[in-house]
């Protein structure tokens, strides 16, 4: 079964800032992100339960990308994977992840 990646307008937001405050750095550091980024979500698309669920809110799954975290859910009945917010690894997002359901 093939699933499709879909990202909410948090995990959009979320991706441009990102990209604002990793250009300030090295030009290769937005563009190695964003093809890890694009990487990782496409084994997604295969394999929708391959990374762990979330202790703190089993609703959600955690994929690891550098120094950031990015938040899903699976869509069985959709054949979606839900990208809900990705967050910078250092972050409190206790009460964040939350929010976005």
């Amino acid at each position: 079964m093939s699933y499709r990646a879909f990202f909410m307008v948090e995990a959009e937001q979320d991706l441009n800032d990102i990209e604002e405050y990793l250009s300030q750095f090295y030009t290769g550091t937005v563009r190695s992100f964003f093809n890890k980024l694009e990487k990782n979500v496409s084994l997604l698309e295969t394999m929708p339960y391959m990374y762990p669920v979330y202790d703190a809110d089993p609703f959600f799954r955690r994929m690891v990308i550098g120094d950031y975290l990015l938040f899903y859910a699976v869509d069985e009945d959709r054949e979606q994977i839900v990208i809900h917010r990705i967050f910078h690894s250092a972050r409190d997002i206790s009460q964040e992840i939350l929010s976005g359901r």
